[in-house]
């Protein structure tokens, strides 16, 4: 979870340039750190993290079942190995 959190503001600057002239969108990246910039200018450091809290509540169940399922096929391999 931790590691979604820091992530975020790269895959926010990553689906803004995706984006960029796409559906009615007006604005023009020269690169990444244009588009941190810009961003960052224009809407400041909240829109680098907006939606963070759904994605963070969609990985917390995904981590459960990887360590659950970890857990569980290391027991079952203790038992071959």
């Amino acid at each position: 979870v931790m590691a979604g959190i820091l992530t975020y503001p790269n895959d926010t600057v990553r689906r803004m340039l995706q984006l960029q002239g796409s559906r009615g969108t007006e604005a023009v990246y020269n690169g990444y750190w244009d588009c941190v910039r810009q961003i960052y200018a224009k809407y400041g450091i909240k829109r680098f993290y907006n939606g963070a809290f759904i994605n963070i509540i969609r990985m917390a169940p995904n981590t459960a079942v990887q360590f659950g399922s970890y857990e569980l096929l290391k027991r079952a391999s203790d038992d071959y190995f």
